[in-house]
């Protein structure tokens, strides 16, 4: 079975989802329906960019963007869903801080997120040829992105193990992300939080050599 879906889409989504809030300075990006729907919507262009790269046929490819969007205009978000999306969020995230370190651990919390979000195997025919899927949309908006969400971290940890979780190593930052490079080596979770630590920690030794010198 091919996977790719849930570790490029899927994974990005997780990814996200946990990053609306910030563990630093407490702002949450999800604090009403209109932000839930905004979220979904921000997705749409990530959608289309990793469909391009994992699926070739351009007609398939067609197909999957064309469900996103549909579900996200027959969907009515409720408070309800807000509420789900933003408790999902900290289990999700302890993930991030486990994985490297107790895989064991992290595939328990999946385990049971697996079960709450009911990502159980299903064959759908609606767009292109059968296929499976691990979630609904007809379950509802937070039902899908729980099940959407934690599949891709689920796939992401038993197809390449817990050291491509990580926490932004910025302490103004604290962002989770995965890490996709060949070196297993990445330590921030964005190209402008090692700039920013790279340029700090260069002013910090040459604020110390000029109290050496004096």
């Amino acid at each position: 079975m091919n996977f790719d879906y849930y570790t490029s889409v899927s994974m990005q989504l997780a990814v996200d989802m946990v990053n609306t809030l910030s563990v630093v300075n407490d702002v949450d990006l999800l604090v009403n329906e209109d932000d839930l729907r905004k979220f979904l919507v921000n997705h749409s262009n990530i959608l289309k960019l990793a469909s391009n790269k994992i699926i070739s046929d351009v007609n398939d490819r067609k197909a999957v963007n064309d469900m996103y969007h549909e579900m996200i205009e027959a969907w009515h978000i409720h408070r309800n869903d807000v509420d789900r999306v933003r408790a999902l969020r900290e289990p999700l995230r302890t993930v991030f801080e486990k994985a490297a370190s107790d895989e064991k651990e992290a595939a328990t919390i999946l385990n049971e997120q697996l079960q709450i979000s009911h990502a159980i195997p299903r064959i759908s025919w609606q767009h292109g040829p059968l296929h499976i899927h691990f979630e609904s949309a007809e379950e509802g908006c937070s039902q899908w992105l729980a099940a959407t969400a934690v599949m891709g971290l689920t796939v992401m940890l038993c197809e390449y193990g817990g050291s491509r979780f990580g926490i932004c190593a910025s302490p103004s930052c604290r962002n989770v992300f995965l890490d996709t490079s060949k070196n297993k080596r990445k330590r921030y979770c964005s190209e402008a939080c090692a700039h920013r630590e790279s340029v700090a920690a260069f002013r910090a030794r040459r604020r110390s050599n000029k109290l050496n010198k004096s």
